[in-house]
This record gives C-alpha cells, sequence and structure tokens, in this order.
C-alpha cells in the first residue's frame, strides 16, 4: 500500500492502481522468482550518527511512479460538509460515497519516454504527398485518395503549382514519416519515389535527422503494402504506447 493521505475518512475498500510501468523494480520483477537475499547493511558510523537531523538518502531506481490512481469508499466525509452548511437544529442526510483519482501527472511520466521512443509525432498523419518538378494535382489527389482509402493517414498541398521545397516544409511541420515524391517520369513507368523521415530530441528540442538519402523508388500499384510493411507504420499503427 502506497497511500499515504486520506486513510482517516475512508470506512469501507481502499483500492489503488499500479501498472508494470509504474511499478517499483522489486515488484516488476516475476513472482515465480525466489527474492535475492538481501545484502547486509553497512554499520553506521559515528560521524554519520552526529548529524540527526540529515534524513536517510533514497535509492530513486527503486521506488517506482507508484500508483497512478487510488480511491475507495468514504461514507462520512461529504456528510461533514453538509452538516454544517445544514441549518441549526436540523439533521443532515447520510451521503455514502465512492470515488477514484487519477495521477495525470503519474500517467504522462510513463507515457512521454514512449512517446519519445515513437517520434513524438505531432499528428497520426503517416504520408505526404509531394510532386516534383510540374504540379501533378490530379495525379497527387488520386494517390491521397487511394491511400485514405486504405486507411494510411495522408495529406497534402491541394495547389497545382508548388515549389517541392515549400512542399516538404509544410509535411515537416506536422512531423510526417514518408514522403511521396510523384515525378513526370516516374510516373511514365509507374514508379514513385519514397523517403522515410525521423525526427529525434537534440538539448530539449524536436529537430529533423539530417539524411543524405534521397529515398528509394516504389512501384505505384505496391505502394500501400510497402507502407503497411514498414516498422514505422507498424509500430505506430497498433497505437501501444506503453
Amino acid at each position: 500500500m502506497s497511500l499515504a493521505s486520506g486513510l482517516d475518512y475512508y470506512t469501507g475498500i481502499i483500492y489503488e492502481a499500479i501498472v508494470e510501468a509504474s511499478a517499483p523494480p522489486a515488484l516488476s520483477a516475476n513472482a515465480t522468482e525466489s527474492p535475492a537475499p538481501a545484502p547486509p547493511k553497512p554499520k553506521p558510523s559515528k560521524k554519520a550518527k552526529a548529524d540527526d537531523n540529515e534524513e536517510d538518502g533514497v535509492d530513486e531506481s527503486q521506488v517506482g511512479v507508484g500508483s497512478i490512481a487510488a480511491g475507495g469508499r468514504y461514507d462520512n466525509l461529504v456528510g461533514m460538509f453538509t452538516a454544517a452548511a445544514a441549518a441549526e437544529g436540523k439533521k443532515a442526510p447520510g451521503l455514502p460515497c465512492i470515488g477514484v483519482s487519477i495521477g495525470l501527472d503519474r500517467i504522462f511520466a510513463i507515457v512521454w519516454p514512449k512517446w519519445v521512443e515513437k517520434r513524438m509525432q505531432s499528428k497520426e498523419t503517416m504520408v505526404y504527398v509531394l510532386a516534383a518538378g510540374d504540379g501533378l494535382l490530379e495525379e497527387r489527389i488520386a494517390l491521397v485518395q487511394e491511400l485514405r482509402e486504405a486507411g494510411i493517414k495522408t495529406d497534402f498541398l491541394a495547389k497545382r503549382k508548388l515549389k517541392l521545397t515549400a512542399q516538404f516544409m509544410a509535411g515537416e511541420k506536422d512531423e510526417v514519416p514518408f514522403a511521396v515524391i510523384l515525378g513526370g517520369d516516374e510516373l511514365k513507368e509507374g514508379l514513385v519515389t519514397v523517403k522515410e523521415q525521423k525526427w529525434e530530441f537534440v538539448d530539449g528540442k524536436k529537430t529533423k535527422v539530417q539524411s543524405a538519402d534521397q529515398g528509394m523508388k516504389v512501384r505505384r500499384d505496391e505502394l500501400i503494402s510497402w507502407i503497411k510493411q514498414t516498422p514505422t507504420y507498424q509500430g505506430w499503427s497498433s497505437g501501444r504506447l506503453i
């Protein structure tokens, strides 16, 4: 039990929720494994005894985040306030209650590293369709529609004539991992160029990983299956953050 406050007003069951990511390492270990014998505690030195006001250090690696939700039954808590508000001489009705509180800061502390591991994408858009050279607006619209119908969240700039740099900037703003570039010559051959983009945290700021990779040629009719087989798509589409 890691609850340390509120025990005086609970009148029944008390419960708390701990997930594997929030439990101390000792609780996360396999229950079937026999616990290792605790090492003998070193004898405190006389110098340490001299300072009685100094608190013992806590090994934070053995603590964990703790419970992410807790609550219980408290039959008399609300009645304390209704009795105070009731008119003199009137008896306040009893109000049995049961409730739970959720520690959002603790949940975020668990989820944040997972989001960083998954590139902390600002949106769920997976593909950004671009055009090199001529606008190829109709071709881009057709490809975007196919990808969306296949369940791949896709976006593009709905303008006829655009610079390639401006299109890349629009896709990078949403941290889209796949840039699909259409070119007139490649389309005649049934090909598109796919460039995978990644981001990382540097000094607390999100920056794009610079790469000399110019992308790879993928057959236009095999693009959907190719994207869905990539580890990037499979990892993000699973939605498993913990």
